[in-house]
């Protein structure tokens, strides 16, 4: 269920375990903050095809 990249995220940011052991359905805002962090969102996703589409158009 949970990555060793969200781990390493938990590890990083202890206080997640505080609300998570309190509010364990604060799940999603986890990984919602996880995602935005680490900028794996949909917007993220795009913004670096759009780039990688710049790249080819500047390199032909």
């Amino acid at each position: 269920m949970i990555n060793e990249e969200l781990r390493q995220y938990l590890r990083m940011h202890p206080k997640w375990y505080l609300i998570l052991s309190r509010y364990p359905q604060e799940f999603p805002t986890l990984l919602r903050q996880y995602k935005v962090e680490n900028k794996m969102t949909f917007a993220d996703r795009i913004e670096r095809v759009g780039t990688l589409l710049q790249m080819l158009d500047m390199l032909l």
